[in-house]
């Protein structure tokens, strides 16, 4: 079939004319309102602003404060991920205020600066994406070869069901060790949030039941966990190693328990 140019070029601007518009909020202020969405549907806000020689647009501070739900800020905002979030403002050409981003144009080059605004901020909430694809893949399999360099392979049960609670498989124990004096100690590995969350409604569910054990939770980065999540998970756990770095600190706490 033999395509038609300037059909083509008519419907791409159709198209891209009816999803980018120029909206004025009741307070008076100007928005522009693109394709660009976040994972759970919500538009991008680009906000539009005047500065001396054209155009601001800024997300005032959104993109940042989403990433808030799930991460620590000043924990993302630093390290090999701070640097992953320079370098794609610099790219962009995009500069950042606190937690706003914005860029300046002209207004001729408005079409192309909305394009690279929205292209900067995608990239940038893509790193937690990235945050826990990594994580989920290295941290269990860092976290065993450190298990087992401390504690004998023989004693250590992994994914343990416990027999003498209802519903035992929806609560499955990472590790499981014998503790002194016929206790028991359940170990949880905790690299994100989500795991904060699990974690915290398993041990919850077997304080329920009145299991008596010692908890260690070993973080990926405990600075990571939002506060409240790790404010519930200290509520119900025992003791806390905060990186798989502070493998000196797992040794002692561990061996301290273990028979």
């Amino acid at each position: 079939m033999a395509l038609n140019p300037e059909a083509l070029q008519q419907r791409l601007c159709e198209q891209f004319c009816a999803d980018v518009r120029l909206v004025q909020r009741p307070d008076g202020e100007l928005m522009i309102r693109t394709g660009f969405e976040f994972p759970d549907g919500d538009r991008y806000p680009i906000h539009v602003s005047g500065v001396p020689g054209g155009i601001r647009l800024s997300d005032k501070g959104h993109t940042v404060m989403r990433i808030s739900y799930d991460h620590d800020i000043d924990a993302f905002l630093r390290g090999s991920r701070g640097l992953l979030v320079e370098r794609i403002l610099d790219e962009e050409g995009i500069e950042r205020t606190g937690w706003a981003f914005h860029l300046d144009a002209t207004t001729d080059r408005l079409p192309d600066a909305v394009f690279r605004f929205g292209r900067a901020l995608t990239r940038v909430y893509d790193l937690t994406l990235h945050s826990r694809s990594r994580t989920a893949s290295t941290f269990y399999s860092d976290l065993a070869d450190l298990i087992l360099q401390i504690a004998d392979e023989t004693r250590v049960q992994q994914d343990h069901l416990l027999p003498d609670i209802p519903n035992a498989e929806a609560y499955p124990v990472d590790y499981r060790m014998e503790g002194r004096n016929g206790s028991q100690v359940f170990l949880y590995g905790v690299p994100n949030r989500d795991k904060a969350r699990l974690t915290t409604i398993m041990l919850s569910h077997f304080h329920r039941h009145h299991l008596d054990f010692d908890s260690i939770l070993v973080f990926n980065n405990l600075a990571e966990i939002p506060r409240m999540d790790l404010a519930r998970l200290s509520d119900v756990g025992g003791d806390l190693v905060s990186s798989l770095g502070s493998s000196e600190d797992l040794r002692r706490k561990l061996e301290r328990r273990i028979a």
